[in-house]
């Protein structure tokens, strides 16, 4: 049952990293399209490009990009995720600009690093004793 769980959890991590596209239909019955990709809006294009039929030709309706994560993009993380809904058919020149959504991501502060334990070396003492007589003196330094 573990092994079944990884492999699904695996598959739809890998799913989501990759460009998707959904299809759906707006209020007015217009079949609308929209593109998902990572760190490079070009793969939007691209796949946009692909599920359209007559020279994939679209028409830009509205897009946005955000923080995300390397995997999915529910949650602001260090990739940058594009998305562009489009339909099919004859473009109006307008391209996408792609504004940002959302909160930027903000990397966590590093962990505090331990300070280095303080070594404090002594020199050794010295101690040098001279004796006249019934008297002996000392000097340590």
């Amino acid at each position: 049952m573990l092994k079944f769980l990884i492999v699904v959890l695996a598959a739809t991590l890998s799913a989501c990293a990759t460009t998707s596209v959904q299809e759906f239909k707006a209020p007015d019955g217009m079949v609308l399209k929209t593109v998902k990709c990572t760190s490079d809006p070009s793969k939007c294009y691209v796949q946009a490009s692909q599920t359209c039929p007559n020279g994939g030709t679209y028409r830009v309706i509205a897009s946005e990009s955000h923080a995300g994560g390397i995997a999915a993009d529910i949650i602001p993380g260090p990739v940058t995720w594009y998305s562009m809904t489009y339909a099919c058919g004859l473009s109006d020149g307008k391209h996408p600009t792609f504004a940002w959504q959302g909160p930027q991501y903000t990397p966590a502060p590093p962990a505090p690093s331990k300070p280095a334990p303080v070594v404090i070396k002594q020199k050794p003492t010295t101690t040098n004793c001279t004796q006249i007589g019934n008297t002996v003196n000392c000097n340590s330094y």
